[in-house]
């Protein structure tokens, strides 16, 4: 029976927002950015793992608690210097372990904390027989303006 898995890449350094603190670590209302991804993949019933791409040495995500998921919850310590780097060498982490070819790998970046669980459902939905694959995304405006 195919089964689902959700991959994390989380290896980023943040260096484009000029922060000391990883993107996928500052706060959102109270909890690390990428708390909000993980609840809302560790709570879906048809996943069966969720897989979190640190960057080897990654020091922040020891000092929280994520023990609520720890059910669902591996963490890979394989990232790599680029996002692809991190979801190839997570997916090679994940595949010598328990994924196999008939099994779907749902990737979700650490600093997306706004998937809901309907979103989530729905791709599930359209990928449980389909043999290429999908994309989740949302259209945006038209325009965009500064103010």
């Amino acid at each position: 029976m195919t089964k689902f898995f959700a991959l994390i890449p989380a290896a980023g350094s943040g260096s484009r927002m000029g922060d000391g603190l990883p993107k996928q670590y500052l706060p959102l209302a109270g909890k690390p950015m990428i708390y909000h991804a993980l609840q809302t993949l560790c709570r879906a019933p048809r996943i069966a793992r969720v897989l979190v791409v640190l960057a080897p040495g990654d020091s922040e995500w020891a000092r929280h608690d994520w023990s609520e998921f720890s059910d669902k919850l591996v963490v890979l310590d394989c990232g790599g210097a680029t996002r692809a780097e991190s979801v190839l060498n997570g997916l090679s982490a994940a595949r010598a372990s328990s994924i196999s070819d008939d099994d779907w790998v749902l990737v979700h970046d650490a600093a997306r904390p706004c998937l809901s669980a309907a979103q989530l459902d729905k791709l599930m939905d359209e990928l449980a027989d389909d043999a290429v694959g999908g994309l989740l995304a949302v259209p945006v405006a038209d325009t965009l303006k500064r103010g």
